[in-house]
């Protein structure tokens, strides 16, 4: 293995930690150039490194008996090298029309599409494809043409989640030297000749336009404007990390919560980027989010008073006294009502709101000789005391309910439980995940917020509960 090209490969490989032993990795194959190269790049790597590859080609049926000719290509190279081999035929023209997309994106929403595919049922840990320097030039000049932000301006990833780009860093040049060398069969596409598509316009027209006027090499130029770019980049990425890390107020796999105060503190370009993780974290992808999504947001982050925004993929942002939720649909919905009677004394898990909750009877003149004088806690404490002898209907640990009143401490009459909350500023995504202790219907306590001042310790009380809550996160 003495190919200059594949040791760059197998030192990228280590630096990144890919192509592990025992790993499977999913190889995009075409049946050109880049393609066939890469895939005999792995096939010398994968004895000495010691995993294993599945390839993939999708036939786009766009170009007829080609087409037919390049699958019949990949399959017999696949054979050849022993690889397996999943084919997809699939009607990339007809998805577009459907979709309303080009002809381009339709077939890379496919490839992916079929990749991930496979790379879920053989449990692949990568899916590799064969960009290289003079692909992401092009990207680059494309995202300039969209007016894409400085992350737009970095191109493609060598790694980006599941997807590896062994070839990135290497030229187009450099490929077909090693095609060459190496005596490789490929297929060349047709349709590359072609400038319908803009790519193909930027790659036969454009580059060599400005190259055949001005002399310059604009591949070349582009290429180390995304190289200096990408330093910024990756340090305002990571400072915006640590500062999400810093106002995150709670996240699950439908809502992420921020402080929003301090998101307000923020400059506007940390900001964005943060709106940018907390959709990414609930969506699953940056796609579809554009920066009139990230302004929609800031707009009403920045704003006063309670504000919602819909943004796409069914993503909502409510802004709510000092709080900004984004949520899906289904982190809206009213979770199931949840009642669960209480034995005393008795130490009990309750799973539903990851907390476990202790009780026991104390008579006063036992409790006064060890502890001294029954004092209330705070409200916010998560240890209570409360007179036993007026509890009548058992004790409940509870969701709340439809027309749930109580009587908060130290007020001068009931409150409807929904008026208790917005008057506290408790924003509706947390309400209806705050537990109940309940006298039956009967609210005895806002567990860390209200205790009710109807069952509080006085001086006639003679056996007090005692309830404590530990909780298995904040």
């Amino acid at each position: 293995m003495d190919d200059k090209l594949v040791e760059r490969v197998e030192l990228w490989a280590e630096k990144l930690d890919v192509l592990k032993p025992g790993t499977v990795v999913v190889v995009g194959v075409s049946g050109g150039a880049d393609s066939v190269c890469l895939l005999d790049i792995l096939h010398k790597l994968c004895s000495k490194r010691a995993f294993s590859m599945v390839a993939v080609h999708v036939n786009h049926m766009l170009r007829g008996e080609e087409s037919d000719e390049d699958e019949r290509f990949v399959k017999s190279l696949c054979e050849n090298y022993g690889i397996p081999l999943k084919v997809f035929k699939e009607d990339v023209t007809g998805f577009a029309n459907e979709n309303g997309c080009s002809i381009e994106e339709a077939g890379r929403i496919i490839r992916y599409k079929n990749m991930m595919k496979v790379l879920d049922e053989q449990g692949a840990a990568h899916i590799a494809v064969a960009h290289h320097r003079d692909d992401q030039a092009e990207t680059v000049f494309l995202n300039i043409l969209r007016g894409a932000g400085i992350d737009g301006l970095c191109g493609m990833s060598d790694i980006n989640d599941k997807i590896i780009r062994p070839l990135l860093e290497a030229g187009k040049t450099e490929i077909e030297a090693y095609i060459k060398r190496n005596g490789l069969s490929y297929r060349t596409d047709s349709s590359n000749y072609e400038n319908t598509f803009l790519r193909n316009v930027i790659r036969n027209v454009v580059f060599p336009e400005i190259k055949l006027r001005t002399g310059m090499d604009l591949p070349a130029s582009l290429l180390r404007m995304q190289s200096l770019l990408k330093t910024d980049r990756d340090f305002l990425a990571q400072y915006a990390e640590e500062k999400f890390k810093e106002l995150l107020i709670s996240e699950d796999r439908n809502m992420v919560v921020l402080k929003r105060s301090k998101v307000k503190e923020l400059h506007q370009a940390i900001a964005g980027r943060i709106i940018r993780i907390a959709w990414e974290r609930i969506a699953g992808s940056l796609r579809g989010l554009e920066s009139v999504h990230v302004n929609m947001a800031l707009n009403i982050i920045t704003g006063d008073g309670n504000k919602v925004s819909e943004l796409p993929k069914g993503v909502r942002v409510t802004c709510e006294y000092d709080t900004v939720a984004f949520e899906t649909d289904t982190a809206c919905e009213n979770p199931e009502p949840f009642a669960l009677r209480l034995d005393v004394p008795s130490t009990v898990e309750l799973p539903a709101y990851e907390m476990i909750i202790e009780t026991m009877l104390i008579a006063r003149d036992e409790y006064v000789k060890k502890s001294g004088e029954t004092k209330k806690a705070k409200e916010s404490s998560l240890t209570q005391l409360f007179d036993y002898g007026k509890i009548k209907e058992g004790i409940y640990i509870r969701s709340r309910m439809p027309g749930d009143v109580f009587f908060p401490y130290n007020s001068s009459g009931k409150k409807k439980l929904k008026d208790f909350f917005i008057d506290s500023k408790i924003p509706k995504y947390i309400r209806g995940s705050v537990p109940l202790l309940a006298d039956g219907k009967n609210i005895i306590w806002v567990i860390g917020y209200r205790t009710a001042d109807n069952y509080k310790v006085t001086g006639s009380t003679e056996l007090l509960l005692y309830v404590n809550i530990r909780r298995k996160k904040n």
